[in-house]
């Protein structure tokens, strides 16, 4: 359908080397983006790039850390320097510690939030400048977590940053509605998908557990996570901002 037809429009998105930044990107290119792609090693961005070219889309490939201010700026005007505007940013990039409260370091509590809430209000800002400054509005998908809505043992931290996530979706699209920019975030549940192969393996164990707690029987792959997204950031959802959409399997309905 051409509601949910992307054609025409750049979208900058965090943290495409692998995972759901990836598959996002994959699943933008297919729906009509131009993609443009970012993470703290170009080689690892580039790889997800020519993935893309492969299958006949333009896109480029930027080495960004978007938890520090400069790199935020520089994928922005990367993408902007290259295809002349941006119409879609989506803050997926994320980083993740799992260990107890009490033996958590200052410095690891640093890193998850400024990996995650951090990270995405820098991109979050440098967008809405380009777009308040192409007047053309625009829209920015974050990918949060059920970990915003429900408490998860070991990840508190993480918790916090990704209900700081849902509350900067709340405050952004409230501030920037009147410019024309909407604000979102997907919030997956359990993916067949970690961050470091310590979570993959609690996650092979865990498996059963977390399938008969989820209403749907099972964990998300990867993939049915760019739905959301897609929607989010298409002529389908024109009229939806501030919105936290969760995509958990029914985890946070019980």
């Amino acid at each position: 359908m051409k509601l949910f037809d992307l054609s025409g429009r750049v979208a900058a998105i965090t943290g495409t080397s692998r995972g759901i930044g990836r598959e996002l990107a994959l699943g933008f290119a297919e729906a009509g983006a131009t993609v443009v792609g970012c993470a703290r090693s170009y080689e690892n961005a580039e790889k997800t790039a020519a993935e893309l070219r492969a299958k006949g889309h333009d896109t480029l490939a930027v080495r960004a850390d978007v938890a520090i201010p400069e790199g935020a700026e520089s994928l922005i005007a990367a993408a902007v320097e290259r295809y002349g505007r941006l119409d879609i940013l989506v803050c997926n990039a994320g980083v993740n510690v799992k260990k107890p409260a009490i033996d958590f370091t200052s410095a690891e509590f640093d890193t998850v939030i400024g990996g995650n809430l951090r990270s995405y209000f820098l991109c979050a800002q440098a967008a809405a400048r380009q777009f308040i400054k192409q007047g053309t509005g625009g829209v920015i998908v974050m990918n949060s977590s059920n970990a915003s809505v429900a408490a998860f043992e070991d990840l508190t931290p993480y918790c916090a940053a990704k209900g700081g996530i849902d509350m900067l979706v709340r405050g952004l699209a409230s501030e920037w509605g009147p410019h024309g920019i909407r604000v979102n975030a997907f919030n997956p549940g359990y993916t067949r998908h970690s961050m470091t192969p310590e979570g993959q393996a609690y996650l092979a164990e865990s498996e059963k557990h977390i399938a008969a707690r989820t209403p749907l029987r099972r964990m998300a792959e990867m993939k049915e996570m760019v739905g959301p997204a897609v929607f989010l950031a298409s002529d389908a959802a024109s009229f939806v901002t501030g919105t936290i959409l969760l995509a958990d399997g029914g985890w946070c309905a019980q």
